[in-house]
């Protein structure tokens, strides 16, 4: 590597790994450290970076077959590709430096070892190709356009579409007044019968379009409540869990900067998680509403359409109709079906100028400065909590909001009647909410609402039980370190489930299992933990989603596995329809669902729902109720994605394992609820960042920093993830030598 600062010496970039594969490295300038970054990542990842950018441009297809064509159609519709090299080029001269530098790294890596790709590379159909800066983008892209309001509109426009404006108002659920919608404020039932022709019309495509929900934690904790008197900062991102994790552990250090942290395969620097020398940072999604759809009828003979041939292995191609509108590229439906279903997305509209941060980042030095340097920040919108060696801490939003008419805010809208994107102007940087330094000594988020005025950000946010939990823990802790943090990480009490246990079972009278009484009385005395060992846990979890089916099938939006023919994109509709089913019976709103006409209707209801928990457990776990514990049947699995496409790679999977907790404890462990408990995203990384000394800090992820199957780093993490400890985060020379394992230059 040639340092563009030496005069032309070779200068040598230093790399050593820790003993979990973690590498460290030691430049000679900034592009020299990015280059690594890149060679690092494609050692360890270059399959997951490639997964990403085929799947960026409607690509996986041509790799796994028909499996991938919906997704593929999708993201073609979309033009995430052009987008990416559009923005790429608008990028600041040293952004576009570091992409590049990066790319060098990537592809210095693939000349070197192209004989010694991964297993998964046997079953493409093509090596992988040279990577480009523009790339980047991509990947990250196709990372975050899930994660923001896309499924829950259209099903909530889906739902009023039959005719149930009342029931969806009420289903809203953790909505303060501030934010409410008021039904006249939404468009009437006629304007949305075309979307649900539409949906059925493309059910098949839609049910490629799976957004598995998750979350986050972080919570600051200043040092007038710590025993070194300087703040910790710590957290886990929950996302759906993966192999290989869609984090990677780094580290990297040069004259500009040294900063470790978690980075995404493919994208430079630390977006969401790391500390420089002075200064940590960390986020959890902040929820925003960064989507609009709209229903094309009128305007869609003003629609521009193209014609692309889409690839897919062993079925030849096939045509793609990409159409674009002044509100977006249309996403569902073409010319022949009379109706079309368009989008606005942050991440499309405008210049996406999220990469001119990442550097300043890195050099920042202390928590003001880190706030400047996310200023273009544009998705996905983030509540960033920093801290720094001086003693403040500090949360701000960052990210791209636009305020919206209210009527866009919570369903598609008539793309006859609606506003497009061209005139709206993003909330100015300095009025999205923040605050520093708080007299109470901490800040915490855990996607709650966290602000009851304006700026509008959203109405999906998660409720505030993980939030109140983390809260009562701090407030237990006047001398926190960073051991107590950890045992934050490893809560399992849920703040949500008394309400939800009392208005599940104190109507009921009229169940005839025999152990309906027993039931009962089990998650009287339940210290609502949702450990491995609890069967109050597996009760308290099925008996929730029993009730969801009995709600979905009254109101014929599912059938009683949730997601059969009525609706189209089965697990986000589940778990859309299991969090407004307790909505509406813990808010007393029950008597909105059909055939819920009085309260001797509602215990018929609910001592159903018992009489099937019990005969469901006994079912899977056996007759023995001492056996029913949580652990059993909430089990997590690492889908490997190409090995959920060709049965032939299914030995990449890792082993499932049990998963303590539920989307509303601290340790997360989401649910899908149509197949059965199953946990479906979790802590997808763990850490904590101790500003006394960085060589306190820790971090873990789900399985190791390594995506090659059997390399022996991409396990070696597992067993600490599961115990929910933590492994250490060296920083300093001195602490790298200390658990160096291998040391070489490039």
């Amino acid at each position: 590597m040639r340092c563009s600062s030496c005069g032309g010496i070779r200068v040598n970039t230093e790399i050593q790994r820790d003993k979990w594969g973690i590498a460290h490295v030691t430049a000679p300038n900034q592009l020299a450290a990015f280059e690594a970054q890149g060679w690092i990542a494609a050692a360890d990842r270059i399959w997951q970076m490639e997964f990403d950018r085929l799947r960026s441009q409607g690509r996986w297809g041509e790799t796994v077959g028909a499996k991938a064509a919906r997704e593929d159609a999708f993201f073609r519709r979309l033009g995430l590709a052009d987008l990416a090299k559009q923005h790429w080029a608008s990028l600041a001269p040293e952004t576009k430096e570091i992409t590049e530098a990066y790319a060098r790294g990537v592809n210095r890596w693939l000349d070197s070892h192209e004989d010694e790709l991964p297993e998964e590379f046997s079953y493409h159909s093509a090596s992988p190709e040279r990577w480009q800066p523009w790339h980047c983008l991509a990947v990250y892209k196709i990372r975050h356009i899930f994660m923001g309001t896309l499924n829950r509109k259209l099903w909530r426009g889906f739902l009023l579409a039959k005719g149930n404006p009342d029931l969806l108002d009420a289903m809203r659920g953790c909505v303060e007044d501030s934010s409410t919608i008021t039904t006249s404020a939404l468009p009437g039932v006629e304007q949305l019968t075309d979307l649900s022709n539409l949906i059925q019309a493309n059910a098949e495509q839609l049910r490629g379009l799976v957004d598995i929900d998750g979350g986050s934690n972080s919570w600051a904790i200043s040092g007038s409540r710590t025993k070194s008197g300087l703040p910790l900062l710590a957290g886990d991102p929950h996302r759906g869990i993966e192999f290989p994790n869609v984090y990677h552990q780094f580290h990297m250090n040069c004259p500009e900067f040294n900063a470790i942290g978690l980075a995404f395969p493919g994208v430079p620097g630390f977006p969401h998680f790391g500390h420089n020398e002075t200064v940590a940072w960390c986020i959890t999604h902040g929820m925003a509403d960064d989507t609009d759809l709209f229903v094309e009828t009128e305007a869609l003979e003003a629609v521009e359409w193209e014609v692309e041939d889409l690839v897919i292995r062993g079925e030849g191609s096939f045509e793609v109709y990409r159409g674009s509108t002044p509100r977006g590229p249309v996403v569902l439906g073409d010319p022949s079906q009379g109706a079309a279903l368009s989008m606005a997305w942050t991440g499309m509209n405008g210049q996406d100028s999220t990469f001119d941060a990442l550097l300043p980042m890195l050099k920042a030095s202390t928590s003001e400065e880190l706030e400047a340097a996310v200023e273009p920040w544009v998705i996905p919108v983030n509540n960033l909590l920093s801290a720094d060696r001086d003693g403040h801490i500090s949360f701000k939003v960052r990210g791209r909001v636009i305020e919206r008419p209210h009527a866009h805010r919570w369903i598609p809208v008539s793309a006859e009647t609606s506003e497009d994107w061209s005139n709206l102007v993003p909330v100015n940087f300095a009025d999205l909410p923040g605050e520093s330094d708080p007299h109470r000594g901490y800040l915490v988020t855990a996607n709650n609402q966290i602000s009851d005025g304006g700026p509008y950000i959203s109405l999906d946010f998660a409720g505030p039980a993980r939030y109140d939990r983390i809260v009562q823990l701090i407030e237990e802790l006047p001398n926190a370190t960073a051991a107590d943090m950890e045992i934050i990480h490893s809560d399992v009490v849920s703040l949500l489930a008394p309400s939800i246990v009392s208005a599940l079972t104190t109507r009921v009278t009229q169940f005839a299992h025999p152990l309906g009484q027993w039931l009962i009385d089990q998650l009287a005395e339940w210290d609502c933990a949702l450990s491995e060992e609890s069967v109050e846990a597996s009760i308290y979890s099925v008996i929730r989603r029993r009730w969801a089916e009995s709600v979905g099938e009254r109101l014929g939006i599912a059938t009683p596995e949730l997601g059969g023919p009525k609706w189209p994109s089965p697990e986000s509709a589940s778990r859309m329809l299991y969090e407004a089913a307790m909505h509406l019976l813990v808010d007393g709103n029950w008597h909105l669902v059909p055939g819920l006409d009085s309260e001797e209707d509602l215990d018929v209801a609910l001592s159903a729902c018992i009489d099937e928990t019990l005969e469901e457990l006994e079912q899977r776990l056996g007759e023995d109720n001492s056996q029913w514990t949580w652990g059993r049947l909430h089990r997590m699995a690492s889908p490997h994605p190409l090995a959920s496409a060709l049965e032939q790679a299914r030995h990449l999977h890792p082993p499932i394992d049990a998963c303590p907790g539920d989307s509303d404890t601290v340790r997360c462990g989401s649910v899908i609820p149509e197949t059965g408990e199953r946990s479906a995203a979790a802590s997808v990384a763990r850490y904590v960042f101790d500003l006394d000394d960085w060589d306190r800090s820790g971090w873990v992820v789900p399985h190791g920093v390594s995506g090659v199957r059997g390399e022996g780093h991409d396990m070696d993490q597992r067993a600490a993830w599961l115990n929910c400890t933590l492994i250490p985060m060296a920083f300093t020379a001195s602490a790298v030598e200390q658990v160096a394992a291998e040391y070489f230059e490039i």
